[in-house]
């Protein structure tokens, strides 16, 4: 867990999870103040943000009191890839998949969709973990119960794969 801030000096929690054998951690971004809207952190997140985040990170013991969710997203990737200058595969007259097929095709449609549930089992997962060191010292609590962000991250690249917002936890 680590406290960051913006250059205004509003700070935010940022609290990582790590799934996979460490390898994908889940953050979770929550403004320090109960009272500070979601909506004055977001400008502040950036690729540069989130790696330098690692270098605020320190290992604390927490109780972590998170909600179940489940965010959807579904992209239509025609535009991106065409700002790529990939067209030609959209082309009735121009996409050449004869390697693929006899007939005549091209790509109708490029839809990118990704789901991530976060329920009882993730919760369960850290709870066991925290249990282990519960028995030494009793840590403070980290309850997420207001608006907050949540990034899925490959630690070893530093990459983001998943991004979110819970508005209703």
């Amino acid at each position: 867990m680590g406290i960051a801030s913006t250059p205004q000096g509003l700070k935010y929690k940022v609290i990582e999870l790590p799934y996979h054998g460490n390898t994908i951690t889940m953050l979770i971004v929550l403004p320090s103040e109960e009272d500070t809207p979601l909506s004055r952190v977001i400008p502040h997140i950036s690729t540069a943000a989130v790696q330098g985040w690692s270098k605020l990170m320190s290992m604390r013991k927490v109780r972590l009191l998170i909600p179940k969710f489940t965010a959807d997203a579904e992209v239509d990737l025609e535009a991106p890839l065409s700002a790529l200058g990939i067209t030609d595969m959209f082309s009735e007259d121009k996409a050449d998949f004869k390697h693929l097929s006899a007939e005549p095709v091209h790509v109708s449609k490029a839809l990118q969709k990704a789901k991530i549930v976060v329920n009882e089992d993730g919760t369960k997962a850290a709870a066991a973990t925290t249990a282990i060191l519960l028995a030494r010292s009793s840590p403070p609590w980290v309850t997420v119960d207001r608006p907050f962000l949540f990034l899925i991250r490959h630690k070893p690249t530093g990459t983001v794969l998943f991004m979110g917002q819970i508005n209703q936890p």
